[in-house]
């Protein structure tokens, strides 16, 4: 009865999770349009850290609820970034992630008469696989707007592996800080080193 009332609904869509077909449910749940609550058709599953492809995006699924008996609920958000490197084998990776503005709370005034000044800082989420594993602290990013022909270098100097994963899966939070770009930067392919 629920897997009938809920494809009449208009929250039901067809989308694509990790390049698969899936049937879900997607709902606003507030103003923040980059920001969505998903959930799974009953008796199927969705997976901490997965990307769907819905409307021409892709979405990050951050947050999963533990409690799936009947069906999978989560939190999926916007990706605005497609993230490149190269791993320790020389292979290209990239992966689809949300970029933010992390400087907001590194600069300021502070009491007792000190002015506090940073370079600038994004953070990223991410979703775990074996490839963002590896990623670690000293890592540099290209990241900029693709138009833009003066690209911005970025270098891990947070990680947050635990922010989000339970059970194996989930995603990471990087804190990067603003670096200087090098000779050897593909600008052109946005990849670092």
């Amino acid at each position: 009865r629920l897997r009938r009332t809920i494809s009449s609904s208009l929250s039901y869509k067809t989308a694509q999770c990790n390049g698969q077909k899936i049937q879900i449910a997607i709902i606003n749940t507030s103003d923040d349009m980059n920001v969505k609550k998903v959930f799974s058709m009953p008796g199927e599953s969705l997976s901490h850290g997965s990307i769907i492809n819905w409307k021409n995006s892709n979405w990050l699924v951050t947050d999963l609820d533990a409690d799936d008996e009947i069906y999978s609920s989560g939190k999926m958000q916007r990706c605005n970034y497609y993230l490149k490197w190269i791993n320790d084998s020389g292979n290209i990776i990239g992966r689809w992630c949300v970029v933010e503005d992390g400087t907001n709370y590194l600069t300021g005034e502070t009491p007792g008469d000190i002015i506090t000044t940073g370079a600038s800082r994004v953070a990223i989420t991410i979703g775990k696989d074996s490839e963002t594993s590896q990623i670690n602290r000293g890592r540099r990013f290209l990241i900029d707007d693709m138009d833009s022909k003066d690209v911005l270098a970025y270098e891990v100097t947070k990680t947050n592996k635990m922010f989000n994963v339970f059970n194996g899966t989930g995603v990471f939070r990087f804190i990067l800080s603003e670096t200087d770009v090098t000779d050897y930067d593909n600008k052109e392919k946005r990849i670092a080193d």
